[in-house]
């Protein structure tokens, strides 16, 4: 009986470790990744490579779109000369599908690739890649790509007269997303793999933007903000699919995830302070992080951003 009871307070307090240790991507990796985002850009990569290392620290690296925190920390890794964790977060991307062939056409990789570390993992490219092609659920992937495809078919010219077939295509996606949550939970990169599987996006937010307001607040928002919270779920998906329903209905948008034509904000509620505590209540940037980041991809890609 003394075992038992002595297993039992062992075992729960194991638990009780596992489930304080796990991280909470909203307060511990978001915003250090963002921080690291725009000296990466800056190209001061010694300060990059230190917040990135903070936010891996606390939590499992994911990769955020439009961030891409994998790729960038291997390039600063490469640069700074750090081949083996180079070379480590090379394969974090591999795991997802990723070809390397444009890092060997990039000359911030050239000493790394050269070293003897970048010839080992070389020599055993073909094979790592293989291995993780087939851990990928590439099913999974072609379902959700022809889910989207259907989700255009009669957004056109002829939507109108069309509305109820891409109705009932809406309905039959937004049952099949819930089925995909409910089995595989939000179909993240390492699940279904990232553009470079077939150099096509796989993404699903597309569909959640075209489920009804009823399904979406009560089912979606609140499964999505635990995806987002566990490091599944792109922060934008989430802010994107509830300022959409604010905007659709008449209402100010709450994180400013859409823009108008022109520059700016689409309607957007006036308290800046509350925008950018709504921004980080969900794992997105403030937008004063979010529009240095645009000014200096402007800056850089003036032609891009006409």
């Amino acid at each position: 009986m003394r075992f038992v009871l002595l297993f039992f307070i062992i075992s729960s307090t194991s638990c009780q470790k596992h489930s304080e240790n796990k991280c909470d991507y909203i307060k511990n990796y978001y915003q250090l990744i963002y921080q690291a985002d725009i000296e990466y850009h800056l190209k001061n990569f010694d300060k990059a490579f230190n917040l990135y290392q903070q936010a891996f620290i606390s939590c499992e690296p994911i990769n955020v779109p439009t961030i891409n925190e994998l790729g960038n920390f291997a390039e600063v890794c490469a640069i700074l000369g750090k081949n083996d964790l180079a070379i480590q977060f090379i394969k974090k991307q591999l795991e997802r599908g990723f070809d390397i062939k444009w890092l060997l056409q990039d000359p911030n990789y050239d000493k790394l690739f050269s070293s003897e570390e970048g010839k080992e993992f070389l020599a055993e490219y073909d094979y790592l890649r293989e291995t993780a092609l087939s851990n990928l659920n590439l099913d999974l992937r072609k379902d959700i790509q022809d889910m989207t495809a259907d989700d255009q078919k009669y957004r056109g010219n002829n939507y109108q007269e069309n509305i109820d077939k891409q109705d009932a295509i809406d309905e039959k996606n937004t049952q099949r997303i819930i089925e995909i949550f409910d089995q595989f939970g939000y179909p993240t990169e390492f699940l279904i793999g990232g553009y470079g599987i077939d150099d096509s996006p796989a993404n699903i937010l597309g569909i959640l933007l075209h489920t009804s307001d009823s399904i979406r607040i009560n089912y979606f928002v609140p499964k999505l903000k635990k995806f987002v919270r566990n490091g599944e779920c792109p922060p934008m998906v989430l802010g994107n699919i509830i300022d959409q329903y604010h905007l659709y209905n008449g209402e100010p948008q709450i994180y400013g995830t859409y823009g108008k034509q022109g520059g700016g904000y689409a309607d957007m509620i006036k308290d800046l302070k509350i925008v950018d505590s709504n921004r980080v209540s969900i794992g997105l940037p403030p937008l004063r992080l979010k529009e240095k980041k645009d000014s200096i991809l402007m800056a850089r890609h003036p032609t891009i951003f006409k």
